[in-house]
C-alpha cells in the first residue's frame, strides 16, 4: 500500500470519525426531537458513509467495495424515512408520550396546512387535547398566508 492510499484513508476516517461525533453532540444537546434527528440523519449518515469509504482504501479489493457501498446506499434510502417517520410520531403523537417543541420555536406551519382524516384528529382526543384548536383546510380552497401566520402564532 502506498502512502498517497493511506494518507486518502486516513482523511476519510478522520472526516467520518468528526461527523459521527457532531452528530452525538448534537443528539445529545439540541433541545427537541426535530432538531435531533436533523443532527442524526445528516451528520451521522455523512460520517458513516465516509468511515465506510474510507475501508475501501485501506482494504482494497472487490468485496470491501461492494460491501461498503451497500453500506452507503442502504443509509442513504433508510435514514430520511426513519427521520421521517420518528418526527411524524413525535409531533403528532407529542401530547401523549410527554414530546414537545421548543419553546423558542416560532412558527409551526403544520396545523393550519395538513388535514387529518382521522377519528383522533379532533379536539378532546389524545392527540389533540383540549385548547388546541384545529383549523382544517379544504382542498379546494387553500387559505390566505396572513391567516397561517396568524393561526401560527396563537
Amino acid at each position: 500500500m502506498d502512502t498517497m492510499t493511506e494518507v486518502i484513508g486516513l482523511a476519510l476516517m478522520i472526516g467520518g470519525t468528526f461527523f459521527v461525533v457532531v452528530a452525538g453532540l448534537g443528539v445529545v444537546r439540541l433541545p427537541d426531537v426535530p432538531m435531533r434527528m436533523h443532527a442524526s440523519t445528516k451528520a451521522g449518515t455523512l460520517g458513516a458513509a465516509l468511515i465506510a469509504s474510507s475501508l475501501t482504501f485501506f482494504f482494497p479489493g472487490l468485496g470491501i467495495l461492494a460491501r461498503s457501498a451497500a453500506l452507503v446506499i442502504f443509509l442513504l434510502l433508510t435514514a430520511p424515512v426513519a427521520a421521517h417517520m420518528i418526527g411524524r410520531a413525535a409531533y403528532y403523537g407529542g401530547p401523549q408520550i410527554g414530546v414537545r417543541l421548543w419553546d423558542e420555536t416560532t412558527i409551526d406551519q403544520l396545523p393550519a396546512r395538513q388535514v387529518l382524516r382521522s377519528e383522533c384528529a379532533s379536539v378532546g382526543t389524545p392527540a389533540f387535547p383540549d385548547g388546541v384548536e384545529i383549523t382544517p383546510v379544504s382542498p379546494d380552497r387553500e387559505k390566505d398566508p396572513a391567516d397561517r401566520a396568524s393561526a401560527s402564532a396563537s
